[in-house]
């Protein structure tokens, strides 16, 4: 058989044109599944909306970038996650948080950081943090205080 005819033979064109059609197919389910399982979870898009309801003052430990907080059936990736060594609770407001940190047995707690501009502050520098303190156990927010443009009022900044 030439080498020609093996080349150009329908039936190698049609196999070449099905595995195109297949891969352009699986590309395009891979950006949608994407889509779907991350982005959908990623910040500020599916923060959670809430007023802020705790202030309080800490020194940075340590933090991440993309923190994945898991739930338990859902799950939500924070811009940065923050870990604060507690020195001071300036305010407690609503929807027990007051409970948690009133008695001042709390001393770390963990920030979830959702705006788009990066934080300023250094591991060892001490900020000031305003944000929604959640304490129920199911959700990726729970137990940390969620910084986001979703929670009115809160912020996180050096001093």
């Amino acid at each position: 058989m030439p080498l020609s005819k093996w080349l150009l033979g329908k039936r190698r064109w049609y196999l070449v044109l099905a595995v195109a059609v297949i891969v352009v197919i699986v590309v395009a389910l891979a950006r949608v599944v994407d889509y779907e399982l991350v982005a959908e979870h990623m910040y500020p898009e599916d923060s959670i909306y809430e007023n802020s309801n705790v202030t309080l003052r800490g020194i940075v430990t340590s933090f991440e970038r993309n923190y994945k907080s898991q739930g338990y059936m859902d799950y939500h990736i924070f811009r940065f996650f923050i870990v604060l060594n507690i020195t001071e609770v300036v305010w407690v407001g609503g929807y027990g948080a007051g409970s948690v940190f009133s008695d001042g047995s709390r001393t770390v707690i963990g920030v979830g950081y959702d705006y788009l501009d990066d934080p300023q502050f250094s591991v060892g520098q001490v900020v000031e943090c305003r944000g929604f303190y959640l304490p129920i156990l199911e959700s990726p927010h729970s137990y940390m205080i969620t910084v986001a443009p979703s929670v009115s009022g809160s912020y996180i900044e050096s001093g």
